[in-house]
């Protein structure tokens, strides 16, 4: 009787053990076969408080912070500017001025994260971000500007982002909060994506080393343009396949209340009443409004800023290269900064990872090969080959955050060993050969 009891103990123990696998593998559907709907792209209302009317979101707007006095420095900063004074005094109009815009963008996503999730608010961000550094960059192309638009794309956005942005946020997080947790599959895959990006910008310098010796410059010339455009095109393939995997087929991996498993598990649909809900400060029309003024009215401080800077550099005092290649990365990264830091704080570092982490991934796999393909099709020879230096840089970058973020958990010193990073990697760029290297300038000239 006693074995009986025992074995019957002992089958009920194993059932229990393995009972969640098979679970939740018979309970989720194929990833293709759910149907697109409002809800796979918005939270759902009972997730959250009532949204505001339209009056009182202007306001929130308006309001939020006392750092919005600073506003008064962006015409300030923009007269200075079109009027052609002095670089010293447009540089420090157009500082003050950039800091509570940067602040009006996280405003605007963390708000837009209500509404739609981490993922898809981060994307919106970092989208609206990469837009001018878009549109700047291909009015270089159209100059044939090669390696300017190679160094702000690779350094300034890759770079940037992935030690500085996703660093001070990690920091800034770590010191409030012991620990942080955010989504570790997710972040695994973005690395993923990251190391995949390097590798198809590891292969056309490699090459070029290889075959240097053997064939002539304009053989070799033809032989990387080809390699880059039919590499452009797979990772333009790549990329959009993720934006599926991550805004309908594995939603629930980027934003866990999507998940149609807790559907089936919640009572008539609904959060448990012991949860507690964050009410949105802004209703969703006019956190998105806020959103694309304040993208806009950056991007024009930022141009004055940037401007002022190469001025600066104009007098000798600083390299140049160095302030393309580091101290604009600074400032032309402002929004992502502001805003990754302002939501990490706040102890939402999925957010913040999918503002900056999320930034890197879109400029790696879409816009640069993109603009590889517009440079192919207005005959300009942008390739994938990029700076030697560079490309190692980056390499080296990806590893350390995929080191940092593998257990999803972060904590203050995963913050100082990216920012630690970035800061080595400044000094080190101090002694960057004036132009770049030989092998990086290829295709300097159309």
């Amino acid at each position: 009787m006693a074995a009986n009891d025992n074995e019957k103990a002992e089958n009920h123990v194993n059932f229990v053990s393995s009972s969640p696998e098979p679970l939740d593998q018979g309970l989720r559907p194929p990833p293709f076969s759910r149907k697109l709907t409002r809800s796979l792209f918005l939270r759902p209302a009972s997730s959250r408080g009532p949204a505001p009317g339209y009056l009182q979101s202007l306001k929130s707007a308006a309001t939020y912070s006392w750092v919005n006095v600073l506003l008064v420095f962006n015409p300030i900063a923009w007269a200075l500017h079109y009027t052609h004074q002095t670089d010293g005094a447009v540089f420090a109009m157009a500082l003050l001025g950039v800091v509570p815009l940067a602040g009006m963008l996280g405003h605007g996503t963390e708000t837009i994260a209500l509404y739609t999730g981490d993922a898809l608010g981060g994307l919106i961000n970092a989208s609206l971000g990469n837009a001018t550094e878009f549109i700047i960059a291909i009015l270089l192309l159209v100059k044939c500007e090669i390696r300017v638009v190679q160094a702000s794309l690779l350094v300034r956005g890759l770079l940037s982002n992935l030690l500085l942005v996703t660093g001070m946020a990690f920091l800034v997080g770590g010191i409030r909060f012991s620990e942080q947790e955010f989504q570790q599959s997710a972040a695994q895959l973005n690395t993923s994506l990251l190391t995949l990006a390097v590798i198809a910008l590891v292969l056309p310098s490699v090459f070029a080393f290889a075959i240097e010796q053997a064939s002539g410059e304009d053989e070799e010339r033809g032989i990387i343009l080809e390699m880059s455009r039919g590499s452009a095109l797979i990772l333009i393939f790549i990329y959009m396949s993720y934006m599926v995997f991550q805004l309908y087929s594995h939603s629930h991996l980027y934003n866990p209340e999507n998940d149609v498993l807790l559907d089936s598990e919640r009572p008539n649909g609904s959060d448990s009443d012991d949860e507690e809900k964050e009410t949105p400060e802004m209703n969703l029309t006019v956190a998105i409004c806020l959103l694309i003024a304040s993208t806009g009215l950056t991007y024009v401080t930022a141009e004055a800023l940037t401007d002022s800077l190469e001025g600066i550099g104009q007098t000798g005092a600083v390299s140049t290269e160095w302030l393309g290649l580091i101290l604009l990365a600074i400032v032309g990264n402002a929004a992502e900064h502001v805003t990754a830091v302002f939501v990490a704080y706040r102890n939402k570092v999925d957010l913040a990872l999918a503002v900056s982490v999320g930034s890197c991934i879109q400029i790696a796999l879409f816009v640069i090969p993109l603009l590889v393909l517009i440079g192919w099709m207005i005959g300009k020879p942008l390739s994938l080959l990029f700076d030697p230096l560079e490309v190692v840089t980056l390499f080296l970058s990806v590893l350390l955050v995929r080191f940092a973020t593998e257990d999803g958990r972060t904590h203050y010193m995963s913050g100082v060993l990216l920012f630690g990073s970035y800061v080595l990697i400044a000094f080190s760029f101090w002694y960057y050969p004036q132009g770049g290297t030989s092998s990086g300038n290829l295709f300097a000239e159309c």
